[in-house]
């Protein structure tokens, strides 16, 4: 499948402000989701760009599930790709700071060293943002390594080629080792990360700098232990020694050498064999290439990069010492004739060095970390990465030496025997729980709590101790926490569990961290999708519970695009939604756009992503009438809708209305009534559902006549008239006037021809979709007949304030008579009494809107008749016959509501006006004929001397 869109991808920043903000305004607007549908001072960074279009492109749609799971890892490794760039070329502009590169251990002074000393500006990045990136390239660094182990394809069988033991390399051997024991090759994936991620620090040379500069030898490098041996030399020949100096001798005994405890020979033992000591310069000359060493074992430096810093210090047998088995790679040199009993044997010897020998804490950590110790590697250890490494490469070193003493013949059994090792193995206990453990015993620790429970490790931890799922979980929970302090959130619902387990929050991101959403969203979405492919679902019980928290993550990172004003990228992003979260999701935080032509290219996206066009518009106008609770609210209106003044009709404007009562501000509409009617914006762009919009616009008007949102409901039979949707929805042809609002297309919907296809569609008989449509058509009426009594009522206002009134408003006045007039004949005739089925609501609104209604009509009429022509008083009367009929359902609803009183007196100071008013107002247009058709007359009422 195509991408859905195209995304805006730069090298540099898209947009100014690269860097999402994580204080200000912008922290308050994420964390009140609720209040979001108005401008914002987020900006995002191209960051947001790339991902989504890498999103958009590796797609997990189409194909087998091995190639889906290709594209997913292709993704990972894109993701890896492009925040190692980002964080290299942050280091770069990080003030005071030497960029590196891989195996930056040169030499001072090297032609080939890469160093940029940058100076603060405005550009410079701070050591925070540095970490952070460089902390989100070290976890898709870790994801791309060990998710196809993870996720591999269980089919593909592994073929283990067994030679003979006897002829076998150690590279062969180390392969037959990682294919027998998986856990193996987990923990050397691990180890290869972590080395990867230490290349990336300072270089070898900075790290031994202040060590090397104890050592006052300048900028030589090389010929061993200067100073010590200088002092031998002095000693050698003020005494007139020759040959090698013999710490036991008498002589050497009273000389300057013995009382200072000083070594008389000069090779590498001679401290350990002798008890003696070094210059102190040599001492820190000795440490600085200790400390190279494990930083070079430490990084994963090659063996050819290990010989060759050591050689450049004249020290090359301690690359010898090595050299046996470089850490997690031992296919960095090949040693063809392997024996497996010496590799047991000098592991053993590499652990009574480390924990008998040496002459300080860096030469025991690195025959430490060659003998798979932890006690003397740890003592170097300085964050949370290095005592991760120490206690994985004593497992598998551990692992792999057990291997070679069960597999590797009788010798290196017996060389197992003879000597003392470390057991990491046993030392961990349970090998199913060894990552966990080891992770969580990091956050207890002091010397590495304060790291370990920084986000971006303590998800790294997650992934290492293969707890990705319940951390999201967690972090889920946490989001939901934030969301919901203020107000209840309608995104990012809290989670009910019967009983939740303690976890500490600090762990874990919030609504204001961008990045870290950013980043969570991505690896819930490549988990999710994995362990959708491997056919591990969460659709029950707990399970689902589980998931909804960790989605979360997803609804989060959305709104974030939302505020950074990213519409294009919700839908792709709401696609990795499951179930009635996906529409629900993409509703609200969609539901803010307005303009149609925009939302014509949203559903077009939509479509290309291959969700239901039809289920999302569908879905909208119900989820918006379920936060309302339309359908449990009662009927606030009977008792309440009240727009006649109290008081005695008058004999030119009868009973006075109530002027704007509608409200003040005529244009506002409450944010959960526009919501409403956006909702129903959207379900007219997407063709077919006409039962379900007409279903939806019956329960719309009645939830606002219930609550007397008058100016919504005017709002929406303006933007959603009864009209529009028949000819938007169905094929029966009505008239395009938008000056008939009486029953013009009504009877022409009703009395035109249904095809069998539309009504297959709608699966209802003609009859049954002619009321529907009629309950939608009467409910318009009501309310554009009260918006015209509302405009006569401010009319009528004005004529009474001022002496003369214009030629226009009188024509404003007569057109506005008209409308109320063809409105009304609806709502004077059997209003809500045909429908489908029984609706108590129906007879709610009949008592609390036909009393108040027809009387405010009466006074409209009563206003017309004495300042426009004296016809309109005449219908008046035509009126009042007509509901004097017997059966008539007004007359009848008059007297349950026991206002049968005020319509008498309505009808009787009408009559009194007609008697009395003698003039009309000039181009005032009469209907004398229909009136003298109905069997009225003016002259009835003329009284003459």
């Amino acid at each position: 499948m195509a991408p859905a869109f195209d995304y805006p991808v730069s090298e540099e920043s898209s947009r100014p402000g690269s860097q999402s903000p994580v204080i200000g305004p912008a922290n308050d607007e994420m964390a009140d989701l609720e209040t979001t549908y108005q401008e914002s001072t987020i900006r995002a960074g191209e960051e947001v760009d790339y991902f989504a279009a890498q999103l958009d492109r590796y797609n997990t749609d189409t194909g087998s599930p091995a190639e889906q799971r290709a594209q997913v890892f292709k993704l990972v490794d894109s993701y890896y790709t492009y925040a190692r760039k980002r964080a290299d070329r942050l280091r770069e502009r990080e003030p005071r700071r030497r960029s590196v590169r891989r195996g930056s251990w040169q030499r001072a002074g090297s032609a080939d060293m890469d160093i940029d000393e940058v100076d603060d500006g405005d550009d410079a990045a701070s050591p925070e943002e540095v970490r952070r990136v460089e902390e989100e390239a070290q976890t898709w660094d870790l994801l791309r390594r060990i998710l196809p182990l993870r996720y591999r394809d269980q089919t593909a069988s592994q073929l283990r080629n067994v030679d003979d033991a006897s002829t076998r390399t150690r590279g062969q051997w180390w392969n037959e080792f990682l294919v027998a024991d998986s856990v193996a090759r987990e923990r050397k994936i691990v180890l290869e990360w972590l080395q990867d991620s230490a290349s990336y620090g300072p270089p070898i040379d900075e790290v031994v700098s202040e060590l090397q500069q104890n050592a006052e030898r300048g900028d030589i490098l090389a010929h061993g232990w200067l100073h010590t041996r200088h002092k031998i030399k002095l000693q050698k020949s003020v005494n007139g020694y020759q040959g090698v100096l013999d710490p036991h001798d008498a002589a050497a005994a009273q000389s300057h050498l013995g009382s200072n405890t000083l070594i008389t020979q000069l090779d590498p033992d001679a401290v350990t064999r002798q008890a003696r000591k070094l210059e102190p310069q040599d001492e820190f000359f000795e440490r600085a290439i200790w400390l190279g060493c494990f930083e070079m074992l430490r990084r994963g430096c090659s063996m050819s990069e290990i010989r060759e810093w050591c050689s450049e210090r004249t020290e090359l047998w301690r690359a010898a010492s090595i050299a046996p088995l470089p850490l997690s790679n031992p296919e960095d040199e090949e040693q063809p004739d392997f024996e497996p009993s010496s590799l047991v044997l000098w592991r053993r010897m590499c652990f009574a060095a480390a924990r008998d020998g040496g002459t300080g804490e860096y030469d025991r950590a690195v025959y430490g970390l060659l003998a798979g110790d932890i006690a003397s590697v740890e003592n170097v250890c300085r964050s949370w990465d290095d005592f991760l490494f120490a206690h994985y490469n004593a497992l598998l070193r551990t692992q792999f030496d057990l291997y070679l003493a069960k597999h590797g013949g009788d010798d290196a059994t017996k060389a197992a025997a003879q000597f003392p090792s470390f057991n990491a193995v046993l030392h961990h206990s349970d090998p199913m729980t060894v990552s966990k453990r080891l992770v969580a015993s990091l956050e207890a620790e002091l010397r590495t709590r304060k790291e370990a429970i920084r986000t971006a490790k303590a998800l790294q931890g997650a992934i290492v101790s293969n707890e990705v799922d319940r951390h999201l979980f967690h972090q889920g929970l946490v989001l939901s926490r934030h969301a919901n302090q203020k107000q209840k959130s309608k995104l990012i619902p809290e989670v009910s569990l019967p009983l939740l387990e303690n976890f500490n929050q600090d762990k874990f991101f919030d609504l204001a961290d961008h990045d870290g959403l950013r980043l969570l969203a991505h690896v819930l979405i490549i988990i999710s999708t994995l362990d959708r492919l491997g056919g591990f679902t969460k659709d029950s019980g707990a399970l689902q519970t589980r998931r909804q928290a960790q989605e979360h993550i997803i609804a989060a990172y959305i709104s974030y695009l939302r505020l950074a004003n990213l519409e294009e990228m919700i839908p792709l992003y709401c696609s990795k939604l499951y179930g009635a979260r996906l529409y629900e999701t993409l509703s609200r935080n969609l539901i803010h756009v307005v303009d149609n032509d925009t939302r014509v290219h949203q559903l077009t996206i939509m479509r290309k992503l291959g969700l239901d066009l039809r289920e999302f518009v569908k879905s909208q106008p119900l989820m918006y009438l379920e936060d309302v609770q339309d359908t449990l609210l009662r009927s606030e209106a009977k008792g309440r809708f009240k727009i006649l003044e109290s008081g005695p009709a008058t004999l030119k404007y009868g009973r006075v209305m109530k002027p704007d009562f509608f409200g003040e501000d005529a244009e506002f509409v409450d944010q959960e009534d526009d919501l409403i009617i956006r909702s129903m914006e959207w379900l007219m762009l997407v063709p077919g559902q006409f039962v379900e919009t007409c279903t939806y616009a019956i329960r719309i008007y009645k939830y606002f006549l219930k609550r007397t949102r008058l100016r919504a409901a005017r709002a929406f039979s303006e933007r959603i008239s009864g009209r529009e949707i028949v000819k938007t929805k169905s094929p029966i042809p009505v008239r395009e006037s938008s000056e008939d609002f009486g029953p013009g297309w009504f009877e022409e919907f009703a009395n035109g021809e249904f095809p069998a296809e539309f009504l297959e569609e709608c699966r209802l008989g003609k009859d049954k979709l002619v009321t529907l449509v009629r309950n939608v058509w009467e409910l318009e009426c009501l309310v554009r007949a009260l918006d015209s009594m509302e405009t006569l009522s401010s009319l009528a206002g004005l004529s009474r304030e001022e002496s003369s009134t214009s030629r226009e408003m009188w024509q404003h006045t007569s057109q506005e008579v008209r409308s109320a007039k063809a409105c009304m004949q609806p709502v004077l005739k059997n209003w809500l009494l045909v429908s489908n089925e029984v609706d108590k609501d129906f007879q709610e609104l009949r008592d609390a809107y036909i009393p108040e209604t027809v009387l405010a009509y009466i006074s409209c009429l009563h206003f017309a008749g004495t300042s426009l022509s004296r016809d309109n008083l005449l219908e008046c009367m035509e009126l009042a016959a007509v509901i004097a009929e017997k059966g008539s359902d007004v007359a009848q609803q008059f007297l349950r509501c026991g206002r049968m009183k005020e319509l008498v007196e309505a009808f009787a100071s009408s009559s009194k006006a007609l008697a009395i008013w003698t003039s009309d107002k000039k181009g005032s247009q009469t209907n004398s004929k229909k009136i003298r058709e109905m069997g009225w007359s003016r002259e009835l009422w003329s009284i003459k001397p």
